[in-house]
């Protein structure tokens, strides 16, 4: 695998995903990337306070968990303003009622379908590091 392109700027971002393996494969592959992985979380509820606590500009988070699901934990974030893009990841989405353009209308910044190319993934963090604008405020 080629190294992605230099971002056009680091952003601070937290990986959330209920199995251990799959959230540090995401988190290694923020780093390659070139940006920082400010925390990991394996639920909504941990997803929510990491996001109040680190002020990401992006959590990158699974749709099925315990506790409280990506797409409520998202809604949370985007209300509180703690972070500045959401993408949700999920192979099981549909058997728990969801759908694509029903999770970007409720505020989905992208969607990932597991398993996703790498490649995806460092297209998607190489474009919203492009992206000017406030970060989240830090508290």
């Amino acid at each position: 695998m080629s190294p992605p392109p230099a971002p056009g700027r680091k952003l601070r971002v937290i990986v959330v995903d209920d199995q251990p393996a799959v959230c540090e494969v995401v988190a290694d592959c923020v780093k390659y990337a070139g940006h920082d992985v400010v925390a990991t979380a394996r639920d909504g509820l941990e997803a929510v306070a990491g996001a109040q606590q680190h002020r990401p500009e992006l959590v990158i988070m699974d749709v099925v968990m315990p506790q409280l699901d990506g797409v409520a934990a998202m809604e949370a974030i985007l209300k509180a303003g703690t972070a500045r893009w959401v993408v949700l990841m999920s192979g099981e989405y549909r058997s728990h009622g969801y759908t694509k353009a029903g999770m970007t209308q409720r505020g989905a910044t992208a969607f990932l379908e597991k398993p996703f190319d790498v490649s995806q993934l460092f297209s998607l963090l190489d474009d919203l590091a492009g992206q000017t604008g406030p970060a989240p405020a830090a508290s």
